[in-house]
């Protein structure tokens, strides 16, 4: 089944991630354009991936407006003809003429010049482009789908986007949530990449140690999902033996605290034993109390987590 194979590709264990891939599924049926917004790191293009195939559209075509000069960006989009500049000695067709009947990804649409915002516009309401140096306008049939990690109300404001454009982009918005927002998806998705690392250094019996995986937990992740797959094939090439240990992490000690300092601001203990509860107790809430769903996705048997359910009762008794 084609929603399974997509999905099945993807990490979403949260219920955050799990409502997203919901929207997800309902809007990649429709021909309208989506914005997909989050920090750097969280998987905007992967989900955009996801968008495309299950739409079941031609070609994916995808433009980082970041990466190109300015002066090449205009051509790169809308393509040109023979002579229309220096070093032009042929025509060229443009990404959205070559995503045609597909989609075209405009990735970190926010870096684009204002100048080609307005071309972009019009090509989005008239559903046709004109290629630099070109005369006649082209006939598209095309779904856009633009990607940023900038808030894009604030870039309208600062005057650095047309407000209309990002109007007729923003008509299906979705945001996908850092991974401390989603952190019933940390071990499962760090399991899943050290898996592949594995099998592509030989050496599948790779697994992280409990300590290895608490750490994992405790650890901020402002670099989202691509931060977690850099400490992960780095873990797995240090590794000694097939465990992972928390020092092969390589991930940075927590600032001290002063006393007065945590009384003040309530700040959760860091040492291992809280974040472990932590992480057990927040995943019960997301699986609505079902001991085995929760045993499922913290990777521990149930008997393990009856165990430390007990002990936290007995923790809080008087």
């Amino acid at each position: 089944m084609l929603r399974q194979r997509v999905f099945g590709s993807l990490v979403a264990e949260s219920a955050s991630m799990q409502s997203l891939l919901r929207l997800v599924e309902r809007v990649a049926v429709s021909k309208h354009p989506v914005l997909l917004t989050g920090e750097s790191g969280t998987g905007k293009e992967v989900l955009a991936h996801a968008i495309h195939a299950l739409s079941q559209r031609g070609p994916f075509i995808v433009v980082n407006c970041g990466a190109i000069p300015e002066q090449l960006l205009e051509s790169t989009l809308f393509g040109h003809e023979k002579g229309a500049f220096t070093g032009a000695s042929q025509a060229q067709a443009g990404k959205f003429e070559q995503a045609e009947n597909g989609t075209l990804l405009l990735d970190e649409i926010s870096e684009m010049p204002l100048l080609l915002q307005a071309k972009l516009l019009r090509v989005l309401q008239e559903r046709e482009v004109e290629r630099v140096g070109g005369q006649k306008p082209i006939k598209v049939n095309i779904r856009v789908l633009a990607t940023t990690n900038r808030d894009m109300a604030a870039e309208v404001a600062a005057g650095r986007f047309r407000e209309d454009l990002y109007y007729r982009l923003n008509v299906f918005p979705l945001t996908i949530p850092a991974l401390r927002q989603r952190r019933g998806d940390i071990l499962p998705l760090a399991r899943k990449v050290l898996q592949r690392f594995a099998q592509q250094m030989g050496r599948p019996s790779l697994a992280f140690s409990p300590q290895a995986e608490v750490a994992l937990l405790a650890h901020s992740w402002d670099g989202n999902v691509r931060e977690l797959e850099n400490v992960v094939q780095r873990a797995a090439i240090l590794a000694l033996d097939d465990i992972i240990e928390p020092a092969q992490l390589l991930l940075p000690t927590p600032p001290a605290t002063s006393v007065s300092e945590s009384a003040a601001t309530q700040v959760l203990p860091m040492d291992m034993d809280s974040i472990e509860r932590r992480s057990i107790l927040e995943t019960l809430e997301q699986v609505n109390g079902s001991r085995k769903l929760a045993a499922e996705r913290l990777g521990i048997s149930e008997r393990t987590l009856r165990y430390k359910l007990k002990q936290y009762r007995e923790s809080e008794e008087p």
